[in-house]
């Protein structure tokens, strides 16, 4: 029995069985609601920072749940790139929501979204459809969970049982 393609076989085989399974987790945050004077005048709060989905996350199904608090608010995910009239603050840009591009949620998510994540650079938009919730703080709570795509799971438990037949090969 050759023992070295046998441990490489097992820990290919285990790494496929991870994979498959994946990893999860959650979180939440509070985000302030821009002001809002329906209908004309409603300003979406994007992230100055991005979330940054290197290329390998095509490897990967990750699916993001967000859901929020303040029922006149809500979230949403737009590409990095943000319409030139936007204005910079301190902490946020200030845009106008019918200028932004969603990826996922937005302006017509009311009570939550699921996204499926692709590789890209993105930030995250906030607003409201009321005056009644200018200003207040919305609680944002995330589950996300990631595992490997079905091809390198197939790809690696092949290789991890190919690996275990060769250990078992007699010379």
């Amino acid at each position: 029995m050759r023992v070295l393609p046998a441990i490489i076989g097992l820990l290919f085989i285990g790494l496929s069985v991870f994979g498959a399974i994946g990893v999860s987790g959650d979180g939440s945050i509070d985000a302030n609601v821009p002001p809002c004077l329906p209908p004309a005048l409603c300003d979406a709060g994007v992230t100055i920072e991005t979330l940054d989905l290197p290329s390998i996350i095509g490897w990967v199904d990750a699916t993001t749940t967000v859901s929020w608090s303040e029922n006149s608010a809500w979230i949403g995910v737009v590409e990095e790139g943000l319409p030139d009239d936007c204005k910079e603050l301190p902490t946020h840009f200030t845009c106008d929501e019918n200028d932004l591009t969603f990826v996922a949620g937005g302006p017509d998510q009311k009570e939550g979204f699921s996204w499926k994540a692709t590789p890209g650079h993105y930030r995250f938009a906030s607003g409201s459809d009321s005056v009644s919730s200018s200003l207040r703080s919305n609680s944002v709570t995330y589950e996300w969970q990631a595992s490997l795509n079905t091809t390198p799971v197939l790809a690696m438990a092949l290789i991890g049982v190919g690996l275990l037949v060769y250990s078992k090969v007699v010379d």
